[in-house]
């Protein structure tokens, strides 16, 4: 079960951001987190906008398209069963990114822990130009991928750090979406299921992943999403995406069993267009050891 987390955690990550044509609802501050002692009955009128969900959409994918950097902080717990095994699998996850679109690259910090597990997993990361690089704690050395992989993973991450991209992909999903706002920021939510959302995960899959993992249809036709809650929050002055909460069910059948998957993520975004140029160390680039695949 631990070898088919990886592909399943992968595929989670995909999705993102969506839109309609009324004007947000306006809401008390408590919605994205704005609370600053007011009352929370409270609803500020006076900031209200009388933009449109399709109108914030294109403004949002507008401000998307220029972005050259950004930071994100990620909570995720994942619960994951298998039909074949007693015991469940719990996974908490804190992620810190930093991310450069022009070039494409990034440095991430996660610290993983398993429940009924002593110790937690740190894991860091550089993916440049120059290659993938992942440190191994428990064997105390870095290791780089192999340039082939390396290269699937940087077409495939061209094509996903910009968040307008995913803001066009989600149009289809507009209906779907409640609509709110604060005196700070616009608030979409979504809770949605059926046979579109899954076709939708299975495209982009499609579209998005390794050749090798694309490849395999069998795969993606196995996987069925049982429901998928989004809380997206997009600042007001700047139309840039400020949170990112998801909870998705899935199940998905993999070499001859059947997993499910609770994830609930936690995503807040920071520092646009302030992240410096990452560059790998020198010592890492002389020291990583060639990984096998």
């Amino acid at each position: 079960m631990k070898k088919t987390l990886a592909i399943i955690t992968g595929l989670l990550m995909i999705l993102l951001l969506a839109a309609c044509s009324d004007t947000a609802k306006p809401v008390n501050e408590t919605a994205s987190g704005n609370d600053n002692g007011t009352n929370k009955d409270e609803t500020h009128t006076e900031e209200k906008s009388e933009l449109t969900l399709e109108e914030v959409l294109s403004k949002s994918t507008e401000a998307s398209e220029e972005l050259k950097s950004f930071s994100v902080k990620m909570d995720m717990s994942q619960q994951m069963s298998s039909d074949s095994e007693a015991e469940s699998m719990n996974i908490d996850s804190v992620i810190d990114m930093n991310v450069t679109t022009e070039p494409t690259a990034f440095y991430q910090k996660m610290t993983m822990s398993m429940e009924g597990a002593e110790d937690s997993y740190d894991i860091e990361s550089y993916f440049t130009e120059e290659g993938m690089f992942l440190y191994d704690g428990a064997g105390d050395h870095w290791m780089k991928f192999p340039k082939e992989m390396s290269d699937d993973l940087l077409q495939m991450s061209s094509q996903q750090t910009n968040p307008g991209e995913e803001l066009k992909k989600l149009q289809q999903f507009a209906d779907d979406f409640t609509f709110e706002q604060d005196t700070k920021s616009y608030i979409l939510k979504l809770k949605a299921n059926g046979e579109k959302f899954n076709d939708f995960v299975k495209e982009t899959a499609a579209e998005t992943l390794p050749p090798e993992l694309a490849a395999n249809g069998e795969m993606l036709e196995n996987m069925k999403i049982n429901g998928v809650e989004y809380e997206i929050v997009i600042d007001k002055e700047t139309f840039y995406p400020s949170v990112l909460n998801m909870i998705m069910e899935m199940e998905m059948a993999a070499e001859g069993q059947t997993i499910a998957m609770k994830q609930n993520m936690n995503g807040q975004y920071s520092n646009y267009n302030k992240v410096e140029t990452i560059t790998v160390p020198q010592e890492v680039i002389d020291t990583a050891v060639e990984m096998e695949m």
